[in-house]
């Protein structure tokens, strides 16, 4: 029986040099410039058909913040150092999905429970390609 496109078969993630077996993963790309103009003050005063009501943000968007980061599940007994940083590489079926990428951690959690694997849980920032 061959594979489907949508699984994830084959998926690997890797910090450095260290691999990670993961469970889940999550690439997320977000503008973080987008919307950065104005704020919404619309209230519930206004009529159907009334202008949106906004005001220009009073203050700026983060000069660090490159909107995109990846959220991954992994099985495993270590815990990945917050702050640490590195070149990142992540892979399914054999297309790189992203390969020499810089990153800092973001968050990082170890859960250990009865009857069941110990996993943990990272969130890191990456840099633009």
């Amino acid at each position: 029986m061959s594979a489907t496109p949508h699984d994830g078969v084959g998926t690997s993630l890797s910090l450095g040099a260290t691999n990670y077996t993961i469970t889940n993963v999550v690439i997320t790309y977000n503008d973080p410039n987008a919307d950065q103009e104005k704020i919404d003050v619309s209230h519930l005063g206004l009529t159907t058909g009334a202008q949106l009501a906004t005001i220009d943000r009073p203050l700026k968007g983060s000069t660090t913040d490159t909107g995109r980061s990846v959220q991954f599940n992994y099985l495993g007994k270590s815990i990945i150092a917050d702050g640490a940083t590195g070149t990142c590489a992540i892979s399914t079926g054999g297309t790189s999905l992203l390969a020499g990428v810089a990153y800092t951690v973001n968050s990082s959690t170890l859960t250990l429970a009865v009857n069941d694997a110990i996993r943990g849980q990272a969130t890191i920032r990456i840099a633009r390609v």
